[in-house]
């Protein structure tokens, strides 16, 4: 098993990336946590986890505040008695379009959530890490980070302050054992990307396979990974089989963008 026995926090806990990484993550002996602000999605992937074998809790935690945060961590030393792993996935979709158009205090909305969002858990949980002699912690960022996409300003600059956050806890934390490493998904196939691709598809007359064919041939696999892919990545990095690995943005794209 890839996880025995860890103890891995989800915050960010929605029904396509965060649902796949806890389905994986109990399947490979973890037990899980799994956070959002609302209630009705942890607690189904939880049960579904719960049904499946796993051991799972669920529980509402806003990253935007520190109270939410030192809760979510408390609770899990309560039920868990560790926290092994983090897994940094909340994002917020607040503000859209170009930056001419942009209102600079939804930036910062965004950026609360998905930047510092990202930095209240890492603090919330470092005591508990501290402690027990290490850990790991996986930041998600996205390909916007580094490749314009269109309306996605505000989205973009707060995944790229998430991967300099990730170098410079890095740096810092290392000196403890504890791991911080980021993935970078770009096309995502699952439930949130289908929906929008049909919403485009719809609005322009023509197929969802129309639109995804140009993305496939761009990718030297020649097929857009699923999110179920992308969970995989992301429990190697907070796994034990990259315990070399810290300061690491790994790109999970199919080849589309190839770092180097």
């Amino acid at each position: 098993m890839l996880l025995p026995g860890k103890v891995l926090i989800i915050a960010g806990a929605g029904p396509g990336l965060g649902r796949r990484m806890a389905l994986l993550a109990a399947g490979e002996g973890a037990r899980v946590v799994l956070a959002a602000q609302s209630r009705n999605e942890p607690e189904r992937i939880a049960a579904e986890v719960r049904a499946a074998g796993g051991e799972a809790i669920a529980r509402v935690a806003d990253v935007g505040t520190d109270a939410d945060c030192k809760a979510l961590a408390a609770a899990t030393l309560d039920r868990f008695g560790r926290i092994d792993c983090l897994v940094n996935n909340a994002f917020s979709t607040a503000s859209s379009g170009p930056f001419e158009e942009a209102l600079l205090d939804q930036w910062m909305v965004n950026m609360n959530i998905t930047c510092f969002g990202a930095l209240r858990m890492v603090d919330a949980v470092l005591p508990a890490m501290k402690a027990q002699g290490g850990g790991a912690i996986v930041t998600i960022s996205s390909k916007a980070a580094v490749q314009h996409v269109p309306g996605q300003s505000a989205y973009a600059v707060a995944k790229a302050a998430l991967e300099g956050a990730t170098r410079q806890l890095a740096s810092e934390l290392g000196m403890y054992n504890i791991r911080v490493n980021c993935a970078r998904p770009g096309w995502m196939w699952g439930i949130t990307t289908e929906t929008f691709l049909q919403m485009q598809a719809d609005a322009n007359g023509c197929s969802v396979d129309d639109l995804i064919a140009p993305v496939k041939a761009r990718m030297p696999l020649g097929r857009i990974p699923t999110d179920e892919d992308c969970a995989k990545a992301v429990l190697f990095l907070a796994s034990d089989f990259a315990c070399a690995l810290t300061g690491v943005t790994l790109d999970v794209n199919g080849g589309e963008r190839m770092s180097t």
